[in-house]
């Protein structure tokens, strides 16, 4: 039997409703609830695309869950649609008709890749947001049904590993485009629906649930307790207003680019959009962008203040800069280092490519302002690594750098 979007919002509000007599709770508040939930599935409806991947190499999975290849993927050039088809000869028989216009999906040595995921439309000329975890096989082709306006084939632009989102271009106009609602905005303990296509072409499938905390993942998601898996990966998470608080993506509690270690475990994650404006028009160029890599180990028993170093490696930017053991960085562009897992947070919210000022005190009790320092991109085996331990969601992190 198909459930749709409206049914599974009352199976959901009936079980509250149970859930509320028994606690002797107004169960009328949340029987309200329904007409509401549907009204923004209604909204999310429009701007939750089906996508679909075909080709793409044999690759193996990685015990992090990460599907990548030996190295970080590639920038791309910025998409570009090829001109219009010429007009059809008329004296061109039928056999040689279908022959030009013939487009095999699959090449030889190829397989089909991830299938149907999900995606969110970004702007009305045709962006569309997607998560890594649809590309990570490098599709030949990809696809995007867009409700009420037919299928598009869409050409790559750039990602942000480090999210695990990707951005793909469609050649349409006149979209409908959510409204992003800023992290900031956002409170622990709200409503947060989480949407996908994947099984639903009429309406949208919808997991019911609550925002669980912010800043999780460096800053970067939202961790939510409605249902996130393969089905919805690349959807929309929404408020009762149907506004994006995020897009479902598989990451790993220690930040690392993707990861499977929390799958159907009820937490999952929705990484933020509304904060990202300057990283999506880099995507849009091709840009790949990863975490920053600054190159220094810390000794773990230093409780603080401030973060001790235990080593680094001498292709690092900090090795270069001058920082060696035994040195403690006290402050990151002006803010306190309360220890080594503050110092942490702090960094792992940066890029490649952006800079950053530190104050340390040196070993003979020095203290030096170093940089500023351009951040590297990590290195791509440390990227895949998942041993370390998740970081707390709770330190506060520097506003994020205008125009980087």
């Amino acid at each position: 039997m198909k459930f749709s979007a409206s049914m599974l919002a009352g199976v959901a509000m009936a079980t509250f409703a149970t859930f509320a007599k028994a606690q002797n709770l107004p169960s009328e508040e949340f029987l309200q609830l329904e007409p509401v939930l549907a009204s923004a599935l209604k909204k999310a409806g429009a701007f939750v695309v089906t996508v679909e991947t075909f080709g793409g190499t044999r690759q193996k999975q990685g015990t992090d869950g990460a599907m990548d290849g030996e190295g970080p993927p590639k920038p791309r050039e910025m998409p570009k649609f090829e001109p219009k088809p010429r007009p059809e000869d008329p004296d061109e028989d039928d056999a040689k008709k279908k022959e030009r216009n013939k487009k095999p999906l699959v090449a030889g040595g190829f397989a089909q890749t991830q299938g149907k995921t999900s995606g969110v439309v970004l702007t009305t000329d045709g962006w569309i947001l997607v998560s890594r975890f649809a590309l990570a096989l490098e599709p030949t082709t990809v696809l995007i049904t867009v409700p009420g306006r037919g299928t598009f084939h869409a050409l790559r632009a750039g990602e942000d590993t480090s999210r695990g989102i990707a951005l793909v271009k469609i050649e349409a106009e006149n979209l409908p485009v959510p409204e992003f609602v800023h992290p900031d905005q956002v409170a622990v303990g709200q409503w947060a629906f989480a949407t996908g296509r994947t099984f639903a072409a009429d309406e949208p499938t919808v997991h019911l649930g609550i925002v669980s905390a912010k800043q999780r993942l460096f800053g970067r998601a939202l961790q939510v307790d409605a249902y996130t898996s393969p089905a919805n990966y690349g959807g929309a998470v929404v408020d009762v207003q149907g506004r994006v608080l995020g897009i479902a993506v598989p990451l790993s509690p220690s930040g690392r680019n993707a990861g499977v270690e929390w799958y159907d475990s009820g937490i999952g994650f929705a990484v933020t959009i509304a904060d990202i404006a300057p990283l999506l028009q880099r995507m849009q160029k091709g840009e790949v962008l990863q975490r920053g890599w600054l190159g220094v180990q810390l000794v773990s028993s230093w409780l603080g203040p401030g973060a001790k170093i235990d080593g680094t490696p001498k292709d690092g930017v900090a090795a270069k800069s001058g920082l060696r053991k035994g040195d403690v960085i006290l402050k990151v562009d002006g803010k306190d280092v309360l220890n080594g897992p503050h110092f942490q947070m702090l960094l792992s919210s940066r890029l490649g490519g952006d800079s950053v000022t530190l104050v340390a005190r040196q070993k003979d009790g020095d203290v030096i302002t170093v940089g500023p320092l351009v951040l590297a991109d990590a290195p791509w085996s440390e990227q895949k690594q998942s041993a370390d331990a998740d970081l707390p969601a709770t330190f506060p992190l520097p506003k994020e750098p205008e125009g980087r």
